[in-house]
């Protein structure tokens, strides 16, 4: 089983909902925290960075839709994202935890995550 952290607003190149850090970083730099918040929101932030590899395969053009899932025994970037997930509710902002088994054409894969481009959505005629 996978799991992805996602909001609303929509990520302009998979054409999915975008995943909470991006919402995360821009929490950060525009909302209206408390000190702990930010603070929280930091170091939540500095993990990801320090201990998430993000693959440079990301940076082609034919892998723009690739979304990213974590591996459900990935306990703690799957707990950094509960953390996450609540400063970010606190601040009005919808998060939705997201469960599959076929996360569509596997581009990429760690310890961690996978990461996919989804099988195409079928248009209704």
């Amino acid at each position: 089983m996978l799991v992805r952290f996602t909001v609303l607003s929509l990520d302009s190149d998979s054409g999915y909902n975008a995943g909470i850090l991006v919402a995360a970083h821009k929490l950060r730099d525009e909302g209206n925290l408390t000190v702990e918040e930010h603070r929280q929101l930091r170091l939540c932030l500095k993990w990801f960075n320090d201990e998430l590899e993000i693959p440079t395969i990301l940076k082609e053009p034919e892998h723009r839709r690739a979304i990213s899932w974590f591996k459900s025994e990935a306990k703690e970037p799957i707990a950094k994202m509960w953390e996450l997930k609540k400063v970010l509710i606190e601040h009005g902002i919808h998060v939705e935890v997201l469960h599959t088994i076929d996360p569509g054409v596997v581009v990429y894969e760690d310890k961690w995550q996978v990461i996919a481009k989804p099988q195409k959505r079928l248009r209704s005629q």
